[in-house]
This record gives C-alpha cells, structure tokens and sequence, in this order.
C-alpha cells in the first residue's frame, strides 16, 4: 500500500491511498499466501460456477450495463424520473466520507506501506496522522457497513415491484463498497502498527541520508525537472512523466536503495519527497490542496484519483462544514 501526504488546512492532512506491488519477494508470498487462505467456500463455490456458466462475464455485461444506464441517466432532462433518481444518487455520493475512498484504494492484503510526504513535514506527525485517517475511516466505514447490511433486505420488495429498483442497488453496491474498506483499512492499520515514531523517525533518517549520498553535496530530486529538461542519468531529452514511479520516491532507485525495499527493509517506509513539499510551497491556496496542486501530484507519481479525491473532499466540507479541521 502506499499513502500520499499533502497538509490541509495546516491542522490536518489530505491522505490519498493506492496499490502497488510488493518490492519484497519474502511479502509477496506472503501475500500470495494471504490471499489463497481467504478464499473461503463461497468463493471457490462461484469459482466452479463461472468455469461452468461464464458467471463473472454476465456479471461483467450487467456491470458495465449499470455504468451506461446511469450516464444515460445523467445526459436526461431535469425533472425526469431518470434524472431525479441520478440526482438522489450524486446527492448520496457527495454524503460519502472522502476518507473511505482512500482506505478503499489500498489492498485487501497489506504486507507493506510506503508513506510517501512533504520533506518539511516530521515522520512522527505524519504516522500519526495516517493512524488516525486509518482509525477514523475504518470505523466509519464499519458503521456504514451495518446500516447497507440492513438496507438490503428492507429495499428488497421494491425490487419486485414496479417503483424503482434503485433502494437494492443502492445499498449492494455501498454495501460491497464499506466491507472492502473495512478490510483495506484493518489491513493498513496492522501493518502501520508494527511500526513506532521512533522507527519514523530513523527510518527517515535513512533515507534523507540516502538521499545526501553520503556527502554534503546532495541529490537532485528527479521529479523537481522542468518538463522537457535533460536526464541527468542518461543525458537525454526528456518529460518529468517519463522518470519511473514504480518506487515511492526516485532517490530509492540508487545504491543503497534496494536495502530499504528488498526482504530486509522496513515493513512500513517513510519517504520525505522533495517535490511533494515543492508543490505544497507553491501551489496550496489558503493552506489547503487545490485541484491544481492535485493534479501535479498526480503527474509527478504517475497516479490517478487525486484530483478527483479533492474535488469529493471539498464537497463533503461545504455539506459539512464542521469535518473541515477534522478530515485528514
């Protein structure tokens, strides 16, 4: 898993979560491992089904029908019956907290987290912000959890009658959604807890030294080029979106970095990252992280969802206004 870490407002943090792959091979079986022994009954059940009925190929059609009959819902005229029950879904949506989308973003099995930050900001604060995002999220999403659990079967009869279908689908769909962020976020939360401010701290350390090279001289930070600058590496002609993001920061790529990633780093790894803190300096409006400063990290990690996690987290914040010193 790995966590991305921009301040707003000053008191808290934007936190946006996501998979990648497991650097070391001895968690990856691990993982590997995890995953085969959670399959339970139900699943290896659905498992010969498919093989015998291409189950998952009509669950694939009815779910990309759903994808195209809500855009169809959307492109209708307001004061429709489509568009009205469109509209009662985007006003549920923005009710979501923004934070169970990013416990949702990461694995169902953690073995390892990379939290990547600004490099002005202190290891301890900042897993101490992830734990709480992590405490609060999940528990929220357990709540919501509870109360799809029950919606299910109470919409149930409006499914059979010639009202609207949407109550059942509403809540299987939230329903399926919390029970995955529950588990993502359980998974986080162990894996973070294996680790102390202390091992922050000197994790930390670590890599800002690995960063210096050893000497006074110091590093340059990749992702801080201008676009179509020259590869210091390769002396060629390139665009900051071409240098890897595979790692959480690209000062890992150098030797001494593999010992940070391999079978003997650290479970959890704190990356201070230059150019996270450069886009904070230059482009948060009123301490907070606009759509624009969102969309460079985006550009600059190669991810994908952040501007979007903004855009969800300002507008639960206009809907609640009392969450704005307390979202994370």
């Amino acid at each position: 898993a790995r966590a991305r870490l921009a301040p707003a407002p000053a008191s808290a943090w934007v936190i946006h979560g996501a998979a990648v792959d497991e650097r070391s091979s001895a968690r990856a079986r691990e993982a590997a491992s995890a995953i085969e022994s959670r399959r339970g009954v139900l699943s290896k059940a659905w498992g010969l089904i498919d093989g015998v009925t291409g189950a998952n190929t009509a669950v694939a059609r009815a779910t990309d029908y759903g994808s195209r009959a809500w855009r169809d819902m959307a492109l209708q005229r307001p004061g429709t019956i489509k568009r009205r029950i469109y509209d009662l879904g985007m006003y549920a949506m923005d009710r979501i907290d923004p934070n169970e989308y990013s416990i949702r973003g990461m694995p169902q099995v953690v073995t390892s987290m990379e939290i990547v930050y600004p490099s002005t900001a202190n290891a301890a604060d900042v897993r101490s912000a992830v734990e709480e995002t992590l405490k609060t999220a999940t528990a929220t999403a357990r709540k919501a959890t509870w109360f799809n659990a029950i919606g299910v079967p109470l919409s149930l009869p409006m499914f059979l009658s010639p009202v609207s279908n949407f109550p059942i689908y509403w809540f299987g769909f939230r329903l399926w959604n919390t029970t995955a962020a529950v588990r993502s976020g359980r998974e986080a939360l162990q894996a973070l807890r294996s680790s102390s401010d202390d091992d922050a701290v000197a994790i930390e350390a670590k890599v800002k030294d690995l960063a210096r090279g050893g000497d006074a001289i110091g590093m340059e930070c990749k992702r801080l080029r201008p676009i179509n600058c020259l590869n210091s590496d390769t002396g060629q002609e390139v665009s900051t979106t071409d240098e890897p993001h595979a790692v959480a920061c690209c000062r890992l790529s150098q030797t001494g970095g593999e010992a940070l990633m391999g079978d003997n780093g650290p479970r959890v790894l704190f990356v201070p990252c230059d150019a996270l803190a450069k886009v904070v300096s230059d482009d948060c409006e009123r301490d907070e992280l606009s759509e624009g400063a969102a969309s460079k990290v985006e550009r600059l990690f190669g991810a994908s969802g952040i501007v979007d996690f903004v855009r969800r987290r300002k507008k639960y914040e206009e809907i609640y206004p009392a969450t704005k010193s307390k979202l994370a």
